[in-house]
């Protein structure tokens, strides 16, 4: 029994520590509506601590989810850059992805790369979100680092502003529910009894 609940206990310290992880790469991503179902990702990718530097990386895009993959990079230090994307395929149900691959020196430490750049369109219900990603190391072919890609500060500001948008609406409407004179600390003293 003891050797169960220590393992219990090791098990959620484990998970509790991956779960909170400082990520060693990190791929930041704006979406753009461009209009008739058809969108953009713009990417930003970060080599926060991986050491050797990044010089591949590739951003997966679920089947069923994406179609008409295209890259859209404007102008590069991606000029060092070479970008690839292979498209959904609907008869062995595989995902897509883009692939972007250098034989410079990369993103060191510390630095970030910005402007990579896909269209696509989107079969999803709602604004496309966040994708698998992993970085390759190009001779071995070997996962280096994986993880999800992000929101750019921006989108998690509207994201963040309209959830407290619709608290102080919630809110809102329960004190005209309520009625005027009734207080919350009434309401919760009462729940109490």
């Amino acid at each position: 029994m003891k050797r169960e609940i220590l393992a219990g206990i090791v098990f959620a310290f484990f998970f509790a520590a991956v779960s909170f992880a400082v990520p060693i790469t990190q791929i930041r991503y704006e979406t753009t509506d461009l209009g008739s179902g058809r969108w953009q990702y713009t990417y930003d990718v970060t080599n926060i601590s991986l050491t050797p530097a990044i010089k591949e990386f590739t951003i997966w895009f679920d089947y069923g989810l994406y179609e008409n993959l295209a890259i859209e990079t404007l102008e590069t230090p991606i000029d060092i850059w070479d970008e690839l994307v292979i498209q959904p395929e609907p008869v062995l149900q595989d995902d897509g992805y883009y692939d972007a691959l250098t034989l410079d020196t990369g993103i060191g430490v510390g630095q970030t790369v910005n402007g990579f750049a896909v269209s696509f369109d989107w079969l999803g219900i709602e604004q496309p979100g966040s994708q698998f990603y992993e970085i390759i190391d190009p001779v071995t072919f070997e996962t280096l680092d994986f993880g999800w890609t992000v929101p750019e500060p921006a989108t998690l500001l509207l994201l963040g502003l309209g959830g407290v948008i619709l608290r102080r609406k919630r809110i809102s409407h329960e004190d005209t529910r309520l009625g005027e004179g009734t207080s919350r600390s009434w309401i919760k003293a009462q729940r109490k009894k």
